[in-house]
C-alpha cells in the first residue's frame, strides 16, 4: 500500500510507500561474501546461506516515507530547498550540481527495512552463530537496495504523466555530501512518522535503513 499525494499537492506534502515484501536470492548473498564458483561451496556454507536468505525475506518489512520540495537554488557548492515558500534547508556538495541540472524539485526520503534484521544477526551474534550474523548482515543491503529500486520504480511510475523522469539517488555520507547533514534531511520529513530514528552521530536505527534524495527532472 502506498500514499501518493505528495507526487501532486502541496498541502498534504509527504507520502508512505511500502511496496511488496522481497525475497533475498541466495547466489548474489554467497557471491557477496566471496564465494565464486557455485559448484565448490561447502554444502554446510549453503545450507546457511539458504536459511538465511529464506529467513531474511521473512523479517524484510519495508517502509519509506518522503516528501517532494522545490529547489531555491543549486551552485557548484550547495542545494538549498523551499518550503512554506522560503528557502530554507541547505546541503552542501558539489555532485547536486552535477547531478539536478534542469531539475525544480527534488524528492527527500527515509527507507528502512524494520528492526527484525538488526534483531536476528544480534541473536546470531549472541549465540555465537558468527557465519550467520554474517550471512544475515549481508541480505540486509542486498534488500536494502532492492527495496530502495522498488521505491525507485514507484516514483519513476507516479511522475511520468508529469513528464518527469528521476535523476540518480544523492545521499548523506556518499562521495562529498557530509553525513552530519543527515540531520537536516530528517527535518524536512518533520511532521511525518518517520519509521526510522536518527542517533546523535547521525547513523539511523533500525541500522538497514537509507536517507536522501532523487531530483525530478523534465523529459527531453
Amino acid at each position: 500500500m502506498s500514499s501518493d499525494r505528495v507526487m501532486t499537492l502541496r498541502d498534504e506534502p509527504y507520502g508512505r510507500f511500502t511496496g511488496a515484501r522481497i525475497e533475498v536470492p541466495v547466489g548474489p548473498l554467497l557471491r557477496l561474501q566471496g564465494y565464486r564458483d557455485m559448484a565448490r561451496i561447502r554444502p554446510r556454507v549453503r545450507e546457511i546461506a539458504t536459511k538465511v536468505a529464506a529467513l531474511a525475506g521473512t523479517l524484510v518489512a519495508p517502509e519509506t516515507t518522503y516528501r517532494r520540495v522545490r529547489i531555491g537554488t543549486c551552485t557548484p557548492a550547495a542545494l538549498a530547498l523551499e518550503t512554506g515558500g522560503e528557502t530554507g534547508t541547505t546541503f552542501h556538495s558539489a555532485e547536486f550540481a552535477k547531478v539536478l541540472g534542469g531539475c525544480r524539485e527534488v524528492v527527500v526520503f527515509v527507507l528502512t527495512l524494520g528492526a527484525g534484521l538488526d534483531a536476528e544477526t544480534e541473536r546470531f551474534t549472541a549465540n555465537d552463530e558468527i557465519v550467520e550474523a554474517l550471512f544475515m548482515e549481508m541480505a540486509g543491503w542486498i534488500a536494502v537496495e532492492r527495496v530502495t529500486k522498488n521505491f525507485a520504480g514507484h516514483l519513476s511510475t507516479r511522475i511520468r504523466d508529469q513528464g518527469l523522469t528521476l535523476t540518480r539517488r544523492l545521499g548523506p555520507g556518499y562521495v562529498d555530501w557530509p553525513l552530519e547533514e543527515q540531520a537536516a534531511l530528517f527535518g524536512l520529513l518533520d511532521g511525518a512518522p518517520l519509521p526510522v530514528r536518527l542517533l546523535d552521530g547521525s547513523a539511523m536505527i533500525p541500522k538497514k535503513s537509507r536517507s536522501g534524495l532523487y531530483g525530478l527532472r523534465p523529459l527531453d
